[in-house]
C-alpha cells in the first residue's frame, strides 16, 4: 500500500522553468503544484497546503519573503527553498530569516533541484518520525502509573519515587504477572533518564543462541545471515534504561558478559573488534526466589549484588485485595465506552476481591476486557462470570484417567529428566526447549537431583 504523496509547490514566473520540473519530479510519491504569483501561491497554500515549496524571490507581484508566513502558516513543517537569478549574502541571510531550508541560484541544474527535494523529503520522514517516536513516549509517560491503595502499590509508589531520583541498578522480585515491568518503566519515567529510550528483554523468551545477538549487538558477517551490522540493546539503551526481565533465566556464560558491561562500561560486538562505551541504566526483575536462585548457581552471586542496589518487591494481588477498586478504575478507564456503562455494584466488587488471581494483575486486565469485550449495551459490567467455578471444579483424584495440562507437563517433564538420566542438555534437547527454559519448569528438588547425576 502506498503512502500519501507528499506535495511540492513550485512558484516562479517562468512557466517554462516550472513546467519541465514538473514534468521531471511529479511522480506516486510527490504532486507538483505550479504557481506564476504571490497570489496562485497563496491559493495553493490554502487549497493544498504544500509539503516543499521552491520559491522564487522576486514575483510580479511582492516577494517570496513575504509569502513565507502564508506558506508555514498552512503547514509549519513546510520546507522553503529560495531561488534567485541575483545570489547575494544579503539574499541568502534575508531567505534563512524568512524560514528557508537551503538557497540555490538561478539557472539551476535539474540534478541539483533533485537532490535538494530529495534531502527534503527524508527531513520530512525524519521529522514525522521524531513527532510520532516523541508523542508515544508522552502517551506511555502518562499512563505508566502506578495505582493501589494503602498497604499495596502505595508502598512501591515511594520506592519508586526514590529510585527516580537517582541512577541505581533496581532489582525487581515478584511473581509472574505482578505489573514488574510496569514499575520498572514507572522509574524510568520518572527519572532523569526519561528523554532515553527504555528497551526491555525477557531472558526466558529467547533461545540462549540469540540473547548474546540482541544485547551485544553484532557486526556484518559475524555469523550466517548477518548481512548488515546491528546494534544491540545496550546501545539503544544509551542515556536510557535497560530492563532485563527473568535475569536468572540468562544462560551463566552471559551472565558473567554482562557484570563486565555494567563494571567498565564498554560493548563490544559479536564480531567486532572496537569497543564501545555505553551510558545506561540497569533494571532487572525474576519472579523467582533470588537467594536461592543464587545457591542453586541459577544466578551469579557477584551479578546479584550488583544488580541488588535497591530491591522492590511486588505483592501478588491476593496479598493486596484492596487493590483491586482502584485497578478496576484504571484499567477500565482505558477501554472506550466502558466508563459510560451501568457502575459495577459492590457485590460484584467483592466477588472480584474473593477471587485469588494466580494470573494477578495481568489475569485481572485480561478479565475485564473480556467481560468489556462481550458486555451487552445497557448490562452494567459483570467481570466474575468470566472467572473460573473454582468451587465446583473437581479435584484430579476425582477424575481418573484424566489430568490438566499442568499435571501433562510435569509428568512429560520428569519423564525425559529421567530418560536423560538426569543431564538437563539431554533432557531439553528431547522437549525441544532451551536449558533454560527446562530448568524454570523444575522444581527446586528436581534441579538439585539433576545436578547431582
Amino acid at each position: 500500500m502506498k503512502g500519501v504523496a507528499r506535495t511540492l509547490l513550485i512558484v516562479d514566473d517562468d512557466t517554462l522553468f516550472g513546467e519541465a520540473l514538473r514534468s521531471e519530479l511529479s511522480s506516486d510519491e510527490l504532486d507538483v503544484v505550479l504557481a506564476s504569483t504571490c497570489a496562485e501561491a497563496v491559493r495553493s497554500c490554502h487549497e493544498c497546503p504544500p509539503d516543499i515549496v521552491l520559491l522564487d524571490q522576486r514575483l510580479p507581484d511582492g516577494s517570496g519573503a513575504a509569502l513565507c508566513p502564508t506558506i508555514l502558516a498552512a503547514n509549519e513543517r513546510a520546507k522553503i527553498v529560495f531561488a534567485t537569478a541575483l545570489p547575494s549574502f544579503e539574499n541568502a541571510l534575508e531567505a534563512v530569516r524568512a524560514g528557508a531550508v537551503d538557497y540555490v541560484s538561478k539557472p539551476c541544474e535539474l540534478e541539483q533541484i533533485r537532490m535538494i527535494v530529495s534531502r527534503c523529503l527524508r527531513l520530512l520522514d525524519l521529522e514525522r518520525a521524531e513527532s510520532r517516536e516523541s508523542r508515544r513516549r508522552e502517551t506511555e509517560a502518562r499512563t505508566t502509573s502506578l495505582v493501589g491503595e494503602e498497604g499495596g502499590l502505595s508502598d512501591v509508589a515511594r520506592l519508586v519515587e526514590l529510585a527516580a531520583g537517582s541512577d541505581v541498578p533496581v532489582l525487581l522480585t515478584g511473581e509472574t504477572g505482578t505489573g514488574k515491568s510496569l514499575v520498572a518503566r514507572a522509574i524510568h519515567y520518572r527519572s532523569s533518564r526519561r528523554q532515553g529510550e527504555f528497551v526491555s528483554l525477557n531472558c526466558a523468551a529467547l533461545p540462549e543462541s540469540l540473547i548474546e545477538a540482541e544485547l551485544f549487538g553484532y557486526e556484518k558477517g559475524a555469523f550466517t545471515g548477518a548481512s548488515a551490522s546491528r546494534e544491540g540493546l545496550f546501545e539503544l539503551a544509551e542515556r536510557g534504561t535497560l530492563f532485563l526481565d527473568e535475569i536468572g533465566d540468562m544462560p551463566p556464560v552471559l551472565q558473567g558478559r554482562l557484570l563486565t558491561v555494567l563494571e567498565d562500561r564498554l560493548v563490544r560486538r559479536v564480531g567486532g573488534r572496537a569497543a564501545r562505551r555505553v551510558d545506561f541504566r540497569i533494571m532487572a526483575a525474576t519472579n523467582v526466589d533470588v537467594t536461592q536462585a543464587v545457591s542453586e548457581h541459577r544466578l551469579r552471586q557477584d551479578l546479584f549484588y550488583r544488580l541488588d542496589v535497591l530491591r522492590i518487591d511486588v505483592l501478588p494481588l491476593r496479598r493486596r485485595r484492596d487493590d483491586i477498586p482502584a485497578l478496576v478504575r484504571h484499567f477500565l478507564s482505558g477501554i472506550p465506552g466502558v466508563l459510560a456503562a451501568p457502575p459495577m455494584g459492590e457485590d460484584e466488587i467483592g466477588r472480584l476481591k474473593a477471587h485469588d488471581w494466580p494470573g494477578n494483575i495481568r489475569e485481572l486486565r485480561n478479565v475485564l476486557e473480556r467481560a468489556a469485550l462481550l458486555r451487552r449495551p445497557g448490562e452494567p459490567l459483570r467481570p466474575s462470570a468470566f472467572l473460573p467455578a473454582e468451587a465446583s471444579r473437581p479435584e484430579p483424584e476425582s477424575r481418573p484417567g484424566v489430568f490438566t495440562l499442568v499435571e501433562v507437563e510435569a509428568r512429560t517433564i520428569r519423564d525425559a529428566v529421567a530418560g536423560a538420566g538426569g543431564n538437563l542438555t539431554r533432557a531439553a534437547q528431547l522437549l525441544g526447549v532451551s536449558v533454560s527454559t527446562l530448568r524454570r519448569k523444575l522444581t527446586p528438588e528436581e534441579r538439585r537431583a539433576s545436578r547431582s547425576n
